[in-house]
C-alpha cells in the first residue's frame, strides 16, 4: 500500500500491528486490499475514535439544503 495512504489511516490512528499484550477486544479493524491482492489488517483502539459534529448528521444537513433552495 502506498505510504501515502497509510499515513493518512495513521493520523485518525489506525495501526499495523497490535501492541505486545494487547486485547483484541479493545481494537477495531479494518481491512485493505492492496494493487498487489495482499490484504492489510489496520487496528484501531476503540477510546481513540473521535466523535463527528453534526456534518455526518445527514438529517441535519439535508434540512439546510431544502432551506437554501
Amino acid at each position: 500500500m502506498p505510504a501515502k495512504k497509510i499515513s493518512s489511516l495513521e493520523k485518525i490512528g489506525y495501526i499495523q500491528l497490535l501492541p505486545k499484550g494487547a486485547n483484541i477486544n479493545d481494537y477495531e479493524s479494518i481491512s485493505i486490499k492492496e494493487k498487489n491482492g495482499k490484504t492489510l489488517t489496520l487496528f484501531r483502539a476503540l477510546e481513540d475514535r473521535k466523535e463527528f459534529d453534526d456534518i455526518g448528521n445527514f438529517s441535519n444537513s439535508w434540512n439546510v439544503f431544502n432551506s437554501f433552495l
